[in-house]
């Protein structure tokens, strides 16, 4: 019988490492169950999708390599119990593509457990079933772009695995890179097909009915009304936003004798907060459009987030010290924070795309770490800041190419995870 990942992967975690889990975290047992459920098949999609790169799958072969060889499976009730065993965020963001948050909250939404459990849960996951794929390999002598193939022949039992009411859609959907990694293959076999006149013989009737559509809409339709209607469908998709973390108004300014991106900050306004305490600001100001978003009837999006620029915040070049000038704008943080006691806050890093990613990807998790960690120094309540964590040059506000795109990029934002 062949081997099934996916039932081998279930059979690790037996009653016993659930009752365990119960009692480490603080759960019920049928909360841990329901949560393993939901996670075993979403960690294996995440690796299967990662895989099928040819970058992808030589990380796979390592990552499943090195927890192989430090015995992760055989000392599971350890890896549990030790939260010094933990793999670090940089390893969950490699294998989740930094969508482990995302994950955590779908999860815990789904099972019923807290947040901090299913971030607990994946971080005992993961390593576990990445030492299982290395046993695998390493028992079967194969490569890592024979472990590809055979990670892609298990895709389907993995997706049949997943339990009904929780989907992958808001973690694996069009933005994904498996969506993306599949198009090249489509086009190939439309182009094939295309190579056989036979096989072209079954378009011809919908062609002639496009043609048909074609004239009566050029006969029965006012050609300058279409032309106005393109006009229109055109200037739509030029501006829908690249990201969801940008706002139009934030990327407003210009380049200052430093480098920096100076933000058009607007006219200096009083915000009032709810306990009275006011403040003073821009009205193009990261405190303006937070408060605003945080008084507003809008819901905090879990998936996309709800981001919004620091536009005075910086750090001296090439490391995570914030400089003098940027703690006014923390200290209306705190402010902020306090006024808003329910309201739970990420922030992010980011950098431009020159130099190394990895040393990108690290800056960044120290600059957001360094201010979160400010924040709450200057007395914000800790219970407000759930997280940090650094995206190099992934989520660009603006191009690159140029010395202003690069400045703007660079930046530290703040995410509304509650309010």
């Amino acid at each position: 019988m062949s081997f099934n990942l996916m039932d081998a992967a279930k059979s690790l975690f037996g009653n016993d490492l659930v009752n365990q889990a119960s009692a480490s975290l603080g759960e019920n047992e049928s909360g841990i169950s329901k949560a393993l459920q939901a996670l075993i098949p979403t960690t294996l999609m995440s690796i299967i999708n990662k895989s099928g790169s040819t970058d992808g799958a030589n990380t796979i072969a390592q990552l499943a390599t090195e927890q192989y060889n430090t015995g992760t499976l055989s000392n599971l009730s350890a890896v549990l119990s030790d939260n010094k065993e933990a793999p670090s965020p940089g390893f969950l963001g490699s294998l989740f593509n930094n969508k482990s948050d995302l994950i955590n909250t779908l999860i815990a939404q789904f099972s019923g457990v807290k947040s901090s459990t299913a971030s607990s849960l994946l971080s005992w996951v993961a390593p576990a079933l990445l030492s299982l794929i290395g046993k695998h390999a390493s028992t079967n002598n194969l490569t890592a772009s024979s472990l590809s193939s055979w990670l892609g022949e298990q895709k389907n039992s993995v997706q049949a695995a997943v339990p009904a009411g929780f989907s992958l859609g808001s973690i694996f959907g069009e933005s994904h890179p498996a969506a993306v990694k599949n198009e090249p293959h489509a086009t190939h076999a439309i182009q094939e097909t295309e190579g056989s006149s036979s096989g072209l013989s079954w378009l011809v009737p919908i062609f002639l009915l496009i043609a048909l559509a074609a004239a009566s809409l050029y006969f029965f339709k006012d050609g300058c009304n279409k032309k106005e209607t393109a006009a229109k469908e055109d200037t739509t998709l030029h501006t829908m936003p690249a990201t969801p973390a940008s706002t139009p108004a934030s990327a407003s300014g210009s380049l200052d004798s430093l480098g920096n991106w100076e933000y058009n900050l607007g006219n200096i306004t009083k915000i009032t907060l709810p306990d009275g305490v006011t403040l003073e600001a821009g009205e193009n100001s990261t405190e303006a459009k937070l408060v605003h978003f945080l008084q507003s009837n809008e819901t905090p999006d879990s998936v996309k987030g709800n981001w919004f620029e620091f536009t005075n915040v910086r750090f001296n070049t090439g490391s995570a010290s914030i400089t003098d000038a940027s703690l006014t704008q923390l200290k209306n943080m705190v402010a902020i924070a306090k006024a808003f006691p329910n309201a739970r806050f990420k922030v992010g890093g980011y950098t431009d795309n020159t130099g190394d990613e990895a040393k990108n990807v690290a800056l960044s998790k120290n600059r957001a770490a360094a201010v979160a960690k400010k924040i709450v120094e200057l007395g914000a309540p800790a219970s407000s800041f759930v997280g940090s964590d650094g995206y190099g040059s992934q989520y660009p506000l603006a191009d690159n190419a140029t010395a202003e795109g690069r400045a703007q990029n660079r930046r530290v934002s703040v995410n509304v995870k509650a309010k």
